[in-house]
């Protein structure tokens, strides 16, 4: 089973992951923007990058994969391997007259989902009734609890909003638990919480399907779950939201380097452990120029990485 380690990456337009932008807890708020544009972000200084074109086509719309990866280049120096860091325990109180507790919430479930929302947030509405639908198959195992961090969402408009769409799992409003520090790029954002008390993944954007859900659960549950190996996942896309095959990403230690290689669903994968790699964006398609950085560095708060590109004129 694939397992996945936590992420804080360069993020650029989450293109199919939609987003609404970051709130202030305590502020008015209005309607935001469905589509989130976040900011670029790298703490490796800027280098030259060798880029490595594939054979042309026709039409550049449908590149052609990467088959040769180029050479890689020495490696850069690294930073110590991250120790993993434990969610804070917090008691929200929930829009039924309960309350939620973190570390009770540990004592009888494998993974603890905390998803961060807003009533305005159309993305969020998206993805609560898969979350809802795979939770409801998983409910032994995993404990979803949903925390909406708008100040102005009262709880008679959380119970609505939570009876509307039929949600089962636990509603609360965020009170004095700080969770939107969590809602770095925008919401809804979801905090995973392995079964050791330790912050495995900060997922942002809205997932659309039920099939993601079960992905996602699946990294953290079971007797083989180990949570010193690690996944990074890399998307490429360009300007019209398609996705891009055979840009070659390298990850880097002080030792060796990797090279993966997107595939027609503009997906690649890199196995290992948990580390701060140093990622570089090696090869693209011919008919591309890269728009997001050439290259940065992993953070212990990673996941996923996205790759924008755009298609020259």
């Amino acid at each position: 089973m694939k397992r996945f380690c936590i992420l804080l990456a360069l993020l650029v337009i989450i293109g199919s992951l939609a987003g609404c932008t970051p709130i202030k807890t305590g502020e008015n708020t209005t309607t935001a923007p469905e589509n989130t544009q976040a900011a670029e972000a790298t703490d490796a200084p800027a280098t030259d990058v060798p880029v490595t074109d594939v054979p042309a086509t026709e039409d550049a719309s449908t590149p052609v994969p990467a088959t040769n990866p180029p050479s890689m280049p020495t490696p850069f120096g690294n930073q110590p391997d991250p120790q993993p860091k434990a969610m804070e325990d917090f008691t929200v109180e929930t829009i039924d007259g309960g309350t939620y507790t973190l570390s009770e919430a540990l004592k009888k479930y494998e993974l603890v989902v905390i998803n961060l929302f807003a009533t305005w947030c159309g993305p969020c509405r998206v993805e609560f009734p898969h979350m809802q639908k795979v939770w409801s198959e998983y409910s032994d195992k995993v404990s979803v609890v949903a925390v909406s961090v708008e100040a102005n969402d009262t709880v008679e408009a959380l119970t609505e909003y939570a009876n509307g769409l039929g949600l089962g799992f636990p509603v609360a409003r965020e009170g004095s638990s700080h969770l939107s520090q969590f809602v770095t790029i925008g919401i809804p954002t979801t905090v995973l919480v392995d079964r050791y008390g330790n912050i495995v993944a900060v997922e942002i954007g809205s997932k659309t399907s039920e099939e993601e859900f079960r992905e996602l659960f699946d990294r953290y549950i079971g007797d083989d779950y180990d949570p010193n190996s690690c996944t990074y996942t890399v998307y490429a896309y360009d300007n019209r939201n398609r996705d891009v095959a055979g840009v070659v990403v390298n990850f880097c230690t002080d030792t060796m380097c990797s090279p993966v290689v997107t595939d027609e669903e503009g997906t690649a994968y890199f196995e290992g452990v948990p580390s701060k790699y140093h990622v570089q964006v090696i090869g693209i398609p011919e008919g591309y120029e890269l728009e997001s950085s050439s290259e940065f560095y992993t953070d212990p708060y990673s996941q996923i990485i996205f790759i924008e590109l755009s298609v020259k004129r």
